[in-house]
């Protein structure tokens, strides 16, 4: 008796400390509970039979009947109808089983959740070992596994089924250290396991790059037990670690070990070469799997039309493509859809990312957005409009992505407007994405690049807490307008909130410094992405900083950076520093950077023109005639457009 008083106290406990603890319930459970006020409770319950021909009573509606319909209904994914039931239970004063909060848990939230557990004390059933198994199933669907760990302990019999939902909470959750150390809890305790119990802990180790060490310790303890190669699913589990750590020799030993027919081991080999960015090997083991009349699975077609896409190599994108249209794939899985139109996106291909997605039967938000990036990876920015009023049309709810794509296209598109970046704004805010930071960033840079730099300042200010992206966009907003000033100001406020900079919000800064002249900042913002934050400037930056000098007049520290740095062979900045040399009447160091700038700009006519305009305005005209004539190239400049609003009101 005191034991079980002892057990329920901790429990009372652990439930009053869930119940203080509100960080990721005290949301919902208002929501519910203000809907709850004034929801009456259901008194009579109106649920129509199957049969309409007869209708049949129960005479007496006991707990073991009403147990039977929440089963039911819940079996029928019909949780509203068995949740209904159980508030029926309630109010009509039907005491409840442990076989009732077995099963109704497993369709609670996490509000609904914490209520039940009370009701689980006080009718003191939390020592029964079924109640217990879905207290702590349901801790664990809710992301709460130190409550769901606590429980376990409390548990006074704890057998192999309940030990697996604690190791597939935690590795659902890839909390490897804890999936570890509550493993090997377990062996020292002596307590059942199974092979699907090391199947959780060697997934957790391959899913976790820093735990393949001991995912190899398991595959040693398996073996030594006897349990492989018997139990197909420890032998899938061995190709996924070894596929994981990309040891080919010893995963191939382990496939080696299952049957010819397990299709689970086969795709795991064609995604992990697949991943790897090993087409021919991947293609090799497709062929032997179509050969063996296997089914391959969706994410081996993801990986390989995402590899096809990510090498530009289009032959190989159709070719599987085929297959995956002659197995069905294309009209059945999303994934390989939206796959698809991301590949032909991404192999500059806009016409056949469109057709495919004219084909789907029903539309997708993740097609949809995938076929959003592939215009702007394809300069087809004016058909993102189009595509996000055909979402609205469908009932297709738009996310951040969409929006943010979406933003950036109308920034980018030769005929974009004010207008479209209001109207879009509008349409976020009333969809409630006005606080998102991705989105905000991408208004932020629409409103800039449509003339409108306050606005984007006015909506930086509404963000309650910006992030680095965030930070970078309005920075970058700052350098276009050459508000040099601004730009450093805002850097200084982002490196005060303890944000780290990376390597585009650093070259937004110092392309501010450059267009504002300001050369002593634009060297201490470099000098402080070496030392203090230990990157690398890349090309971008020297460029920048090089264009910085010499429009100042350090021509040839100048020439200096461009001799010493990535930018041997970066044709846009020998020739801005071309110009800085004819504009400053540095001759010396022009032919200089002509002389570099024709070795590294041999096809470019626009390359060849400049640096022989250069020598002609120098006096060197038989040179300039030489260059032009040995490059043997046609002036011809291409004819550019220019847009305006007009504006038709009174």
């Amino acid at each position: 008796m005191l034991c079980f008083f002892a057990r329920r106290t901790t429990g009372l406990l652990l439930l009053l400390s869930l119940l203080a603890d509100g960080n990721r319930t005290s949301a919902s459970c208002s929501r519910n509970s203000s809907a709850n006020q004034h929801r009456p409770s259901p008194l009579h319950l109106h649920i129509p039979l199957r049969s309409t021909s007869q209708s049949v009573a129960m005479a007496v509606r006991d707990v073991a009947s009403l147990n039977r319909m929440i089963t039911g209904f819940i079996r029928d994914g019909l949780a509203d109808r068995a949740r209904a039931v159980y508030r029926w239970m309630i109010a009509s004063g039907i005491r409840e089983t442990p076989h009732t909060f077995s099963t109704i848990l497993g369709v609670c939230n996490s509000c609904e959740g914490l209520q039940l557990h009370g009701r689980v004390l006080a009718l003191g059933l939390s020592c029964n070992p079924f109640v217990g198994s879905a207290l702590v199933n349901l801790y664990m669907d809710v992301e709460s596994p130190r409550a769901a760990l606590s429980l376990f302990h409390e548990l006074p019999l704890r057998r192999t089924v309940i030990c697996n939902v604690v190791l597939r909470g935690l590795c659902n959750l890839k909390l490897t250290e804890e999936l570890i150390r509550s493993f090997l809890d377990m062996r020292r305790q002596c307590l059942e396991l199974n092979g699907l119990s090391f199947c959780y802990a060697m997934k957790g180790c391959y899913q976790n790059g820093e735990w393949l060490e001991q995912g190899m310790q398991l595959h040693g303890v398996v073996l030594k037990a006897g349990w492989a190669p018997s139990n197909i699913f420890l032998s899938n589990s061995f190709v996924d670690l070894y596929s994981a750590i990309g040891d080919s020799v010893d995963m191939k030993k382990a496939l080696s070990d299952i049957l010819p027919e397990d299709v689970i081991s086969w795709n795991s080999i064609v995604s992990m070469y697949t991943d790897r960015g090993h087409v021919k090997e991947a293609i090799d083991y497709l062929r032997q799997m179509l050969w063996h009349g296997m089914m391959p699975s969706v994410h081996s077609f993801v990986g390989l039309l995402a590899l096809s896409g990510k090498t530009g190599d289009l032959q190989l994108g159709v070719q599987i493509h085929g297959i995956a249209h002659k197995l069905g794939f294309c009209w059945s899985s999303v994934h390989v859809q939206t796959t698809l139109i991301d590949m032909y996106g991404k192999c500059s291909c806009f016409d056949l990312s469109l057709a495919i997605f004219n084909e789907i039967p029903s539309i997708a938000l993740e097609c949809c957005n995938s076929l959003i990036t592939s215009s702007l990876r394809c300069n087809v920015f004016d058909i993102a409009l189009e595509i996000l009023h055909c979402m609205i049309v469908e009932g297709v709810r738009p996310d951040d992505v969409t929006f943010s794509a979406t933003m950036k296209a109308i920034s980018l598109s030769a005929s974009s407007s004010l207008t479209s970046c209001e109207m879009l704004h509008s349409c976020l805010i009333k969809l409630g994405f006005e606080k998102d930071m991705a989105v905000c960033s991408s208004l932020i840079t629409a409103y800039a690049r449509s003339g409108q730099l306050i606005s984007s300042h006015l909506i930086f200010k509404g963000l309650l807490d910006p992030n680095v992206i965030c930070f970078t966009a309005i920075i970058s907003a700052c350098a276009r307008y050459g508000d040099g000033a601004r730009a450093i100001e805002l850097f200084n406020k982002m490196v005060s909130s303890d944000l780290k900079p990376d390597n585009v919000t650093f070259l937004c800064a110092i392309a501010a410094c450059d267009q504002a002249g300001m050369f002593e900042e634009g060297c201490l913002v470099i000098e402080l992405m070496r030392s203090s934050h230990k990157l690398d400037p890349d090309e971008r930056h020297f460029a920048c900083m090089v264009n910085l000098l010499s429009r100042d007049g350090f021509v040839e520290e100048a020439m200096q950076m461009m001799e010493q740095s990535p930018l041997r062979h970066y044709i846009k900045a020998w020739s801005s520093l071309l110009q800085s040399c004819k504009a400053h009447g540095e001759n010396v160091l022009g032919k200089r950077a002509a002389n570099m700038l024709i070795d590294v700009g041999r096809k470019d006519p626009a390359t060849t023109l400049q640096v022989s305009k250069f020598f002609h305005d120098i006096g060197d005209k038989e040179k300039a005639l030489r260059i032009k004539e040995m490059k043997n190239v046609k002036e011809v400049k291409e004819s550019g457009h220019s847009l305006i609003e007009v504006s038709h009101g009174a």
